[in-house]
């Protein structure tokens, strides 16, 4: 039975889904939840992780600032969107309504924590007033430590995790910045899965930014806020090449597997982009590559039907003469 090249462009596609998404649950998503940390680090016990006894969803990414914890500290402190913000992809953040600031001096009004005080992630204003994490402990100098609740636990509920900043000496007038957290995990199937695939992603990709952001400040460096936009959109063109893609695969009745091609090479290009965050020129590059590659596998070209009266022959006229 011959099967129908719809049915046969529908299992490519689904194919070509499960090998993107394989690869990043198999390899990248081990790779980002543990990001810069070292074995110690990971296997580290630290402030208020007892509030989760039995934490199926753990943590931790760390960066090396070359800078004192002194010097890194004054950062760590004024975290939080009533204060300096946190130092990461503004775009994003403004886009879902955060209304983020971002300073790139130190703020001497917000320094200090005391017990009751909440880091909010959200206006206050907006959500209900529930963008917020409350404090459960800290150590200046040393640590930054949030109560917090996980994808799917209602607001009325205990916080079932904890999430917090530590600085640790390493080295002669350097420190290891650590981000860590602590989750009970969620069990019921939708939640673990948008859990994997979209929340824990994404956590990173802003958390990652706010360690290389906060380790620049501290070595005396202001990061650049151009490259961050341009980054956000080549995340996003990239998603435009891939659903565009997609649709030529389902709109060509040639030359599809060229477009699914570039749809796979697309995904993968995404989390590429995403997750390593390679130099704005190589995004560039990659992007303009996929583009390219997707044009280049257009329709061929109808042939052309030249007709040709007789009289239009170099000979035409001769044979016409001699008939007559």
């Amino acid at each position: 039975m011959k099967i129908g090249l719809g049915v046969r462009k529908s299992v490519a596609v689904l194919a070509t889904a499960v090998v993107v998404f394989g690869v990043f649950l198999a390899a990248e998503r081990p790779w980002f939840l543990r990001w810069g940390a070292t074995e110690s680090e990971i296997a580290a016990v630290r402030p208020a992780d007892a509030r989760v006894p039995v934490a199926r969803d753990r943590v931790t990414r760390a960066v090396t600032v070359h800078a004192t914890a002194d010097q890194v500290w004054p950062w760590i402190a004024q975290l939080g969107q009533d204060r300096g913000g946190f130092y990461s992809y503004e775009v994003l953040e403004d886009l879902v309504g955060c209304e983020m600031p971002r300073a790139e001096q130190i703020l001497p009004q917000h320094q200090a924590w005391r017990a009751g005080d909440r880091l909010w992630m959200y206006p206050p204003d907006k959500a209900g007033g529930m963008g917020n994490a409350p404090l459960v402990a800290c150590e200046p100098g040393r640590h930054l430590v949030f109560a917090i609740r996980q994808l799917g636990t209602p607001p009325e509920q205990p916080e079932d995790g904890v999430w917090g900043f530590a600085l640790e000496p390493a080295g002669a007038g350097s420190t290891r910045l650590i981000a860590w957290s602590r989750a009970a995990g969620e069990t019921r199937p939708l939640f673990r899965i948008t859990n994997r695939l979209l929340f824990e992603p994404a956590h990173y990709v802003m958390e990652r930014r706010t360690l290389i952001n906060v380790k620049a400040l501290a070595e005396g460096r202001i990061p650049q806020r151009w490259t961050e936009v341009v980054t956000v959109v080549l995340w996003t063109l990239t998603v435009a090449l891939l659903i565009v893609a997609l649709v030529e695969v389902f709109r060509r009745r040639t030359h599809w597997v060229r477009a699914l091609a570039v749809a796979g090479l697309s995904g993968f290009a995404f989390q590429f982009l995403t997750l390593v965050q390679p130099p704005v020129l190589m995004g560039v590059l990659i992007v303009v590559a996929l583009a390219a590659v997707l044009k280049g596998g257009g329709a061929v070209p109808r042939p052309i039907r030249v007709v040709i009266e007789e009289r239009d022959l170099p000979w035409s006229e001769g044979r016409t003469a001699a008939t007559a």
